[in-house]
């Protein structure tokens, strides 16, 4: 997840996204914000799986067609409850910046392999990063970012139904890494602004000029 560090009400937004980069991201691609601000937040410089494309059943890296796990799906397909799915991991992670549940949204599921399939239902595979693989982006503006590493970890473990048991064996840690560019690297770089509609959306205000007639 990422919000404006300064403002959360901006955030990413998946589906403009998809719309303006594509579905699976990858290096050049950039994550954009919701209305009214619509701006890129980020923009990726670097991916270790960018060659990937597409294999034989149509599976691409780094996913924006599905959501994150989360306990209330869990319960509905099990009965049971877990409370350590990526939703509830970020939940946790941005409580100390006095966001809540309510501002966990949609997200970029980093090297999930994932597409749709010949009956345009989504599906994920075995994630093919290996150690030293690496996803990076610039940040445009400040951000205030939260990751959770998933309980299902390379998706090789069904989850639910026959079969399913605790993938704990195929969970991996992830390494953060943040730095500062040089300077150098910063000439004629601008933050990115907000879209700039200025209108009220066929709506007028009332003027004190409109109570004298």
């Amino acid at each position: 997840n990422i919000w404006n560090r300064h403002d959360p009400r901006e955030r990413m937004w998946a589906a403009r996204t998809r719309q303006l980069q594509a579905a699976h991201v990858t290096t050049f691609d950039r994550l954009w914000s919701n209305l009214p601000f619509l701006r890129p937040l980020v923009t990726i410089t670097g991916d270790t799986l960018a060659d990937y494309g597409v294999d034989h059943e149509g599976g691409r890296i780094h996913d924006l067609l599905g959501t994150r796990c989360d306990p209330y799906v869990n319960r509905m397909l099990t009965d049971q409850d877990f409370d350590f799915h990526c939703h509830s991991n970020l939940t946790r992670a941005v409580l100390p910046y006095g966001l809540t549940e309510f501002d966990v949204h949609d997200v970029l599921n980093v090297f999930q392999c994932t597409g749709l399939n010949d009956e345009d239902r989504y599906f994920m595979k075995d994630c093919p990063a290996r150690q030293g693989d690496f996803f990076e982006f610039f940040a445009e503006t400040d951000l205030l970012c939260a990751l959770s590493t998933c309980p299902g970890g390379d998706l090789s473990v069904p989850m639910w139904g026959p079969g399913a048991h605790d993938p704990i064996e195929v969970c991996s840690p992830l390494g953060i890494e943040v730095y500062r560019p040089a300077g150098s690297l910063l000439t004629n770089w601008k933050p990115s602004t907000r879209a700039q509609y200025q209108n009220l959306h066929g709506m007028t205000v009332p003027t004190w000029s409109d109570h004298q007639a």
